[in-house]
């Protein structure tokens, strides 16, 4: 999907979906978000989940934001839900 910026004297403001905005400090990077299969996540994103922090989580979904190489992964345990952020190395990010 496409993001939609709108640049004003008053500053920036994107409506997205699906899509990550990130201001260099020059410009405004927009970032596709790219649904994976969960054996495509890095060995390292793997390990990380596979870690006592995610112990009884299992994914459900699993994206790469393309540019920043990062990842998104979806977890269940039972009916609960959560969403992590991990690099490439499995660090957990913002």
């Amino acid at each position: 999907m496409l993001a939609l910026a709108v640049v004003c004297a008053a500053g920036v403001y994107t409506a997205n979906a699906e899509t990550s905005t990130r201001r260099t400090s020059t410009s405004v990077v927009f970032d596709e978000k790219v649904k994976i299969k969960k054996e495509d996540l890095p060995d390292a994103v793997k390990s990380a989940l596979a870690g006592n922090d995610y112990k009884g989580w299992e994914i459900s979904e699993a994206y790469m934001y393309k540019e920043a190489g990062t990842y998104e992964i979806e977890l269940k345990n039972g009916d609960e839900k959560k969403t992590v952020k991990l690099d490439k190395d499995g660090k957990a990010i913002g």
